[in-house]
């Protein structure tokens, strides 16, 4: 598994390689090679190193920023939390990743010091030096001490006291439980729950046919209950959306749910919804899905 997955248009694959040579001057072990071995598939190759990387790192670029894959590859790097964005071009990074902060490196010269750089690597030590949580292993039990022989009836006599106070203590639990405790209810009525339960959206219809999505909210599959109180609450604001299982979409980030409108036939009314949409879901996005 590689510490870091980098995410870039093969057009900028020069620019790239000073990049991930100071990451690796750091210890890091970097993955950015885009070629797919022989007998392989992209979810199989790239796609496993994506989801095993511990930071996706996604350079934004006159070209990566109309790349189907480098924005498949930082959606995935963003629902996992893990999406460090670095600007290569001065470039309006595309609708859905705007509001993360972004490092400046396009007026970085490699070989020389760079105060961006810096902080980049900065926070990047950070992020990868945080490990997971844990939890903390249980004291080791201290070997209890023999008492003195003279001190042992003196024990005997306070575990007796003792038993003997719990089971008056349990007595008069169990007498002001039947006298006060709660009583079954009449027959035909039933108590009301403590919670009010947890609406679910209907069961989504099979997918209609069309490339284009407006994606409201990506959610990884252990987040589904959030996905879902996100898809209820655009369908309560009067859109027909979906939640879809975005493996079943070839140029979506595998193993994600997906609150999404359409598919549409094209660009241009996928883009209409997503005007609607955007005063709601300011950081929806249009999407090509397959």
């Amino acid at each position: 598994m590689s510490a870091i997955f980098v995410s870039y248009a093969r057009e900028d694959e020069a620019r790239i390689r000073p990049l991930v040579a100071a990451f690796e001057a750091e210890g890091w072990s970097v993955f950015w090679d885009r070629r797919i071995p022989a007998g392989s598939t992209w979810r199989g190759h790239i796609g496993a190193a994506l989801q095993q990387a511990r930071c996706v790192v996604v350079a934004w670029s006159a070209h990566s920023v109309e790349s189907q894959w480098v924005l498949e590859e930082a959606d995935e790097g963003k629902a996992r939390q893990v999406l460090v964005p670095v600007m290569l071009d001065a470039v309006t990074p595309p609708r859905g990743f705007r509001e993360i902060q972004v490092a400046d490196l396009s007026g970085w010269v490699p070989g020389q010091a760079s105060e961006h750089l810096a902080h980049l690597l900065g926070d990047m030590r950070r992020l990868l030096g945080r490990a997971p949580a844990t939890p903390a292993p249980a004291p080791a039990a201290t070997p209890v001490q023999a008492a003195a022989p003279a001190a042992a009836p003196a024990a005997e006599r306070g575990w007796r006291n003792g038993i003997v106070a719990i089971a008056a203590l349990a007595l008069v639990a169990i007498a002001g439980y039947v006298a006060f405790g709660p009583h079954t209810p009449p027959a035909g009525k039933t108590r009301p729950p403590d919670e009010p339960a947890v609406r679910r959206p209907p069961p989504a219809a099979q997918a209609p046919a069309g490339d284009w999505l407006v994606v409201a909210g990506s959610f990884r599959r252990a987040e589904k209950v959030r996905a879902e109180r996100q898809l209820m609450a655009v369908m309560e604001a009067g859109f027909d959306a979906r939640l879809v299982d975005s493996s079943e979409y070839p140029l979506l980030a595998p193993d994600l749910w997906v609150v999404a409108i359409g598919p549409f036939d094209n660009r241009a009314a996928a883009s209409a919804a997503l005007e609607r949409l955007q005063p709601r879901v300011t950081d929806a996005y249009v999407k090509k899905a397959r």
